[in-house]
């Protein structure tokens, strides 16, 4: 079942998304935000809820951490905000967190399915997300990326979810998921057990990328207390790395955290082309992929 509720999440108009199991809450005016993700049968929230108690609007180019930092966003064409390095667009500025979340989409609600998209002000790209369920248990989000001119484009997607936590959850993550590159510099990174977030200090933020070549895109969340299994699935030859967020009051006093596939290593286009690990988008070209969220209960 799907439907528009008027300022039912918060402040904003929201598309909400009805199975047996679970309740999606979108916002199409505000980057076509995930709001939330509810497991009914325990009445649980997975995403991160904003602070202020509402959404802000905000401008293209704003500074993403201005704003409300809950829910998932899209990260496209960048996370950090930088110069495009090559060819045609070399120089143009890429803006913080990329061009979408900042933007009202064009949303079609079908049968089943809603299907949003965007066009970038940043560079001749057209990105659309289709959200459905393949399952009572299991959210299903189809994307498309085209290249709108007759140049070729580097870009970098990242899914941006933040989740709740609490001191007994931990990460799941895959037996080959070892090399770790850490972002923010952090002196005890490499003393901690990186599954267990009680073990992250207060106070304090993360940020760290696993790369190599991983067998399996399969990571998560376990839920202890509420016995749940908040699961990412991903194509690891599309999106090869895999960033880590975790913020224990040291990122705008929150406390959330968030796994990151991603197609780029890491958070820059400019960084990315630089490491020869991005994605090239041939003229008039299209890539396609698919990510899976599901909720297990044990």
């Amino acid at each position: 079942m799907i439907q528009i509720e008027r300022g039912v999440h918060l402040n904003m108009d929201a598309i909400v998304m009805n199975n047996r199991s679970i309740e999606i809450k979108i916002l199409p005016k505000l980057g076509f935000k995930m709001a939330s993700i509810l497991y009914k049968p325990k009445a649980m929230e997975f995403l991160f809820q904003p602070t202020k108690g509402r959404y802000d609007i905000p401008e293209y180019g704003d500074a993403f951490q201005d704003y409300d930092t809950s829910g998932l966003d899209e990260m496209i064409p960048t996370i950090e905000r930088c110069e495009y390095p090559v060819g045609k667009f070399k120089g143009d500025i890429l803006p913080d967190h990329g061009d979408v979340w900042s933007l009202p989409w064009d949303v079609q609600i079908l049968d089943t399915k809603v299907v949003g998209s965007v066009r970038l002000k940043s560079l001749p790209l057209e990105f659309t997300k289709t959200l459905g369920f393949q399952d009572d248990n299991t959210i299903k989000m189809d994307y498309s990326v085209k290249n709108l001119s007759a140049s070729e484009i580097h870009y970098v997607w990242t899914l941006h979810g933040l989740n709740v936590f609490d001191e007994d959850t931990e990460f799941i993550f895959q037996d080959d998921m070892k090399n770790v590159i850490n972002v923010h510099s952090n002196e005890d990174l490499d003393r901690l057990d990186l599954r267990y977030l009680k073990n992250y200090r207060n106070n304090r933020s993360y940020k760290y990328y696993f790369w190599g070549k991983f067998k399996k895109g399969e990571v998560g969340l376990d839920y202890k207390n509420e016995r749940l299994k908040y699961m990412i699935r991903y194509d690891v030859d599309k999106q090869p790395y895999l960033g880590v967020w975790v913020t224990k009051g040291g990122f705008k006093g929150e406390y959330n955290c968030a796994l990151e596939p991603s197609n780029g290593f890491y958070d820059s286009v400019s960084l990315a082309y630089e490491n020869n690990m991005i994605p090239l988008l041939e003229p008039y070209g299209e890539h396609k992929w698919s990510v899976y969220i599901d909720i297990q209960e044990y």
